[in-house]
């Protein structure tokens, strides 16, 4: 008996250039988050960032306090990341005004107000670029770092610093640890998105098969989205039982202590009261 076997419909060339189009905007959408750093009491954290040549870069710092709300600090990481998210409407504007519900979580003496925690943007070799304090909840903007550290620059103007661009967080409270929320962005990432959105096959143009490979990028790009958005909020639960082991094992040595302390001035008494009335 002869059975009839189902072969796969091979792929059009129309389709390839379809795929050839859309995977690289699959690729480039998979951002990142602002990266969220803890500076310690009296401490100073450095990162250093390295801009590819004839590139710009933006970038945009928020100062939080160490015991902020969970909801808040939240909040403050997704209106950064649409700040400086390439295609966003918000990228590189103003952050928006603080929702009634996010500004009841914070203390009013701390918003806008001094936190004693300085930011210091530095190329090596030349003058600093930026040093100023922080405003509690108020983003710093550095807009074109690489035209800024060029300024004054006469001879060695298109030479890009050898050691990259330092940025430090200096915090001098004595009593209190910070968050500090940034992101960097590069200038080529303007517009790339809307690049690549005209590179890509009119609908008008595709095939029933091209319409469902489009479908199914929109849907991997949710999941990355999820994924990355998962990834940061582990992030923080780990730093938050981080932060209560540590609480809870200073806690037990603290009790041990104090029970041979007790155990120590118990014996000491009971030995000077049997002393005293001669059983020893």
């Amino acid at each position: 008996m002869r059975t009839n076997r189902l072969r796969p419909a091979s792929l059009s060339f129309s389709t390839m250039e379809f795929l050839l189009l859309v995977l690289p905007l699959l690729l480039t959408s998979a951002f990142a988050y602002p990266i969220i750093t803890e500076v310690d009491e009296s401490f100073t954290k450095c990162f250093n960032f390295n801009v590819p040549d004839d590139d710009d870069a933006h970038m945009v710092f928020i100062a939080l306090p160490h015991e902020v709300d969970n909801d808040v600090e939240e909040w403050f990481s997704t209106k950064l990341n649409d700040m400086t998210r390439k295609g966003s409407d918000d990228f590189m504007k103003t952050l928006p005004e603080v929702s009634k519900e996010i500004h009841d979580k914070i203390n009013d003496e701390e918003y806008n107000g001094r936190s004693n925690v300085y930011l210091k943007l530095t190329v090596p070799k030349r003058p600093v670029l930026r040093h100023q304090m922080f405003m509690w909840y108020s983003p710093v903007v550095v807009m074109n770092v690489v035209k800024a550290s060029q300024r004054g620059q006469k001879n060695n103007k298109n030479v890009r610093p050898p050691g990259g661009y330092s940025v430090c967080f200096e915090n001098k409270n004595s009593d209190q640890r910070v968050k500090v929320i940034f992101d960097v962005v590069l200038t080529s990432d303007e517009g790339q998105e809307d690049e690549l959105q005209n590179k890509i096959i009119k609908k008008e143009h595709l095939t029933p098969l091209e319409s469902n490979f489009k479908e199914g990028i929109r849907a991997a790009n949710t999941i990355l989205n999820e994924m990355k958005y998962m990834e940061k909020r582990e992030a923080r639960m780990r730093h938050t039982a981080e932060s209560t082991n540590a609480k809870i094992r200073f806690f037990s040595y603290a009790s041990v202590f104090v029970l041979l302390g007790v155990t120590w001035l118990q014996r000491t008494y009971l030995k000077s009261y049997f002393k005293k009335k001669k059983l020893m």
